[in-house]
């Protein structure tokens, strides 16, 4: 299996998810409570979504026993919120605004309404067609839908070149399979209305589009919802229009045109073959459905016949698809709106104008956000792949709603209130759902471009956070989030937290919302102020929660909690620090104490205290989170500096004198066999155990032995493990890397402290590891645990490969430090340029090469590796090249 991620789990090429899944040990957690969804109804329907949403927030969170309180209504403060916090903040033009988008990251095609419990959903699958001998056939091997990293090793290409994360989106799609090229354009015509055009051209056959349109209401009967939602086939012929309501977003309509270029294929002596999923198949099934309703209609498994038979006029469905068969040139146009049925469709010339004024918009827009040409002087190669990654990060934006998972003190399970979320996502083929460690990331482009749309999503995953202040690290809501996710990796631990990078956002919103007063005081903008004010309370609580669920043993110091000294690894996880398999001290123990952690909470201190003075919270607030910023800043020395080393280090139970030892791995049972578990033996008692010297080789819960695993190539399966050569002991551990420079990155040391020097130093000095022509390394190349398997099969993740957050938080602090008058002023400004330039060179080639930005690089000659399409924090790029 692939390493296991907090932050998410690794790629490590396996199937989506058992390297993902592999990769995320950690417990999937979620919980719940967003607070925003666009309302734009007719009253009625605006008063029953509203209260459902107050009675959503206000419903308590199950208690960690596992009891579920009483539905009593908690006041908002108790609920972690100011009153009139959020429900207040955003105005129902911006609520408007974002009703609909290109909000299921998951697929190559769909939009999706901000809307719950029931979201109007549409979507797009192809395949190859063909009509021998008078019989149409369709290919099912290379039915395209979900967004796939198997199909992006067979040359799929698919990422948005343009996007405002609103009301325009283009995508470009290659798919040498189906010898298929597309274009795709998302288009809002109005607050409540959108057009989507599907332009192509294939260069060999025919093709078989399938575009649907149906309602998810997966959660609507647990939500109590009242009300009938339906889409029925109203008109076929020339246009196709389907009708359809829902009770919180009314009655729509949607019409679908072929443009006049087009020459499609007829089948059964129709342009168009509209086709209703089996009553019950669920959003997320629909590919699996359609495939039926194919086989169905006769053909073989492989190649089964085309849809034939069309829905009846007038039945109420849940989903709709319409078939339409292309060749060569062809453009499909399809409007939807819940204005009146008589309003005229946006299609042909008139939608080509609409979207060039809409990608000259963006342009513009681009340009004088980030001033790349004219301030930069970048090509217009590097624009694009600027315009890309920002098109990418925003063309992930997603809207989930569902139920998650939290673990008990038991082992099992209980599931927590629906919820809704809106959010970025990592990647659109393998993590295609949110997670708290990047979001923070995600969210300074994104603020950096729609303030807006950032304060919206930061307040939704702030409404996630339980009564005690833990939000869980990944939001597993809905059921195509969890059709990535295997059951046994969807709960999460609610005493596991995950690095508090909303804050980091939270931040960079500030900072750019300030006002200059001109009398040497500053403010932000009145809707900044709000925002801040009604964010506050449930700041102050996460960040309590932190300073509480991950105390060290020594007051004053933290740890990660969550270390598992029997995962089997060379070195137990710290999966709740978002850095996985980054190494620790060899042994867990309560005694531990992590540099990174106690830099996150120091910055979190620093942060609130700078909130809370544009909040308006009373002057004795602010004095204390400044003063406990400052403790915490100069404890850091006292727990974390190793006078001898020159740095920062963690503390543990550890040996800095060790090797690493193979050991067989075979399978122990109980004495029935009905249950088993790998244990490592030594090469020495392997032999012994088959010369009959050893005759107790498991252990005491497992003691029959079983059979030794194989390695897949004829040989034994091996796996290292930790020899100490001397007694491990409570001492600083000696591993060089990102948690090193954790004081550095999150700019906690004065500009004219002594430490500086020598952090700058273990940064830039290639000797010492850490820089590289690429990047820099998560750990040094000198490490004893630089890309080294953390298990059979577990490649290195954190232990060496470059990524591009962390390189992003060295790059702004040497931007900081530069900026400040002292001693490594000069050295800051050096080593800001050599970094960002490397960066951005890097990743630019390898976009060229590639198409894609890649989740991490590799340290010794730059390509790209793991997930790809990485349109997470990967595309903070952009902020780079914009200084």
């Amino acid at each position: 299996v692939g390493s296991a991620s907090a932050g998410r789990p690794s790629s490590s090429g396996m199937a989506p998810k058992k390297a993902a899944v592999a990769s995320k040990t950690a417990a999937r957690d979620a919980c719940a409570g967003s607070l925003f969804v666009p309302w734009a109804m007719i009253s009625i329907a605006v008063a029953i979504v509203f209260a459902a949403i107050i009675a959503a927030f206000v419903l308590p969170w199950p208690a960690s026993d596992g009891r579920v309180p009483g539905l009593s209504r908690l006041s908002d403060q108790d609920a972690g919120f100011s009153h009139g916090g959020f429900l207040e903040h955003f105005s129902k033009e911006h609520n408007d605004s974002l009703l609909w988008g290109t909000y299921r990251p998951g697929v190559l095609l769909g939009v999706k309404s901000r809307t719950f419990p029931e979201s109007v959903v549409a979507g797009l699958m192809w395949t190859s067609a063909s009509d021998k001998s008078g019989e149409w056939r369709a290919d099912a091997s290379k039915l395209r839908h979900t967004c796939e990293e198997s199909d992006t090793r067979q040359g799929l290409k698919f990422g948005f070149s343009e996007h405002d994360g609103a009301s325009y989106g283009k995508q470009l799609i290659e798919d040498p399979s189906n010898k298929l090229s597309l274009q795709t354009y998302f288009y809002k015509t109005g607050p409540r209305s959108w057009a989507l055009r599907v332009a192509g051209n294939t260069s060999k056959g025919k093709k078989a589009l399938f575009f649907y349109l149906g309602i998810d209401a997966e959660y609507a009967a647990d939500s109590g919802s009242s009300g009938v939602s339906s889409v029925i086939l109203e008109q076929e012929g020339d246009v196709t229009v389907l009708a359809g309501k829902t009770p919180s977003l009314g009655a729509f309509r949607l019409r679908a045109v072929l443009g006049k270029g087009s020459s499609p294929a007829l089948v059964s002596q129709r342009k168009v073959v509209p086709w209703a999923a089996p009553k019950g198949t669920p959003i997320v099934s629909v590919k699996d459905a359609l495939l039926q309703g194919l086989r169905a209609a006769g053909g073989s498994e492989a190649t089964p016949s085309l849809l034939t038979s069309p829905v009846n006029v007038g039945t109420p469905e849940a989903i709709i698809v319409l078939q339409v068969v292309v060749q060569q040139t062809f453009e499909l146009d399809i409007n939807l709106d819940t204005g009146p049925a008589d309003a005229l469709p946006l299609s042909g010339p008139a939608l080509t104008s609409k979207l060039q004024e809409a990608s000259d918009k963006f342009l513009s827009r681009f340009e004088r956000t980030f001033g790349l040409k004219e301030q930069k002087g970048i090509s217009q190669d590097e624009a694009a792949f600027a315009q890309s990654a920002l098109s990418a990060m925003l063309g992930g934006l997603g809207y989930f709603y569902g139920s998650s998972k939290v673990k008990r003190g038991d082992g099992g399970s209980i599931d927590a209130p629906l919820r809704p979320l809106f959010t970025a996502v990592p990647s659109r083929s393998f993590f295609p759902r949110g997670f708290l460690w990047d979001e923070g990331f995600h969210q300074l482009l994104v603020g950096r471009w729609d303030p807006a749309i950032s304060r919206d999503v930061i307040a939704h995953w702030f409404g996630l956070m339980r009564e005690d202040g833990w939000i869980p690290r990944e939001q597993i809501l809905g059921s195509e989030a969890a059709s990535k996710v295997p059951d046994w990796a969807v709960p999460q631990h609610p005493s596991h937290a995950n690095p508090p990078t909303l804050l980091l956002a939270v931040e960079a919103l500030l900072e750019n919302a300030r006002l200059d007063s001109g009398d040497g005081t500053s403010a932000v903008d009145a809707d900044t102020a709000r925002w801040l004010a009604a964010l506050f309370p449930a700041m102050e609580r996460w960040f309590a929660w932190f300073r509480t669920s991950q105390a060290g043993v020594k007051p004053g110091s933290f740890r990660w909690h969550g270390r598992d000294p029997n995962d089997g690894k060379l070195n137990a996880m710290t999966l709740s620090s978002g850095l996985d398999d980054y190494p620790r001290a060899s042994a867990v123990s309560d005694e531990e104490r992590h540099v990174d952690l106690h830099s996150w909470i120091a910055f979190g201190a620093g942060v609130l205290a700078r909130v809370a003075e544009f909040a308006g919270e009373p002057q004795g607030k602010i004095s204390e989170l400044r003063r406990m910023h400052n403790e915490l800043v100069q404890s850091l020395d006292d727990f974390h500096w190793d006078a001898k080393r020159k740095r920062y280090c963690d503390y543990g139970l550890h040996s800095n004198e060790n090797r690493y030892v193979p050991h067989i791995v075979v399978k122990c049972g109980t004495a029935d066999r009905s249950e088993s578990v790998e244990h490592t033996m030594t090469r020495e008692e392997f032999a012994g155990l088959k010369s009959g010297k050893n005759t107790r080789p498991c252990p005491a819960k497992f003691p029959q032995f079983m059979f030794p695993l194989g390695d897949g190539q004829g040989g034994l399966m091996t796996r290292e493990k930790f020899a100490p050569k001397k007694k491990e002991t409570l001492q600083f551990v000696d591993h060089v890397g990102y948690v090193s420079l954790f004081p550095l990155l999150l700019r906690l040391l004065p500009p004219d402290s002594p430490r500086l020097p020598e952090l700058l130093d273990l940064l830039g000095d290639p000797a010492r590891g850490l820089w590289s022509d690429f990047g820099l390394r998560s750990l040094a190349k000198g490490d004893k645990m630089y890309l080294r398997d953390n298990a059979p099969g577990d490649a290195p993740y954190w232990r060496g490969p470059i990524w591009i957050n962390c390189n992003f938080l060295a790059v702004n602090a040497l931007r900081f430090y530069a900026s400040q008058e002292g001693p490594s002023k000069e050295r800051a400004a050096e080593l800001l340029e050599r970094l960002s330039s490397n960066l951005v060179r890097n990743m630019f080639e390898n976009f060229q090469r590639t198409g894609y930005l890649w989740e991490q690089y590799n340290p010794e000659d730059g390509k790209g590796q793991r997930t790809h399409p990485f349109n997470g924090w990967s595309s903070l790029i952009v902020l780079i090249m914009a200084g």
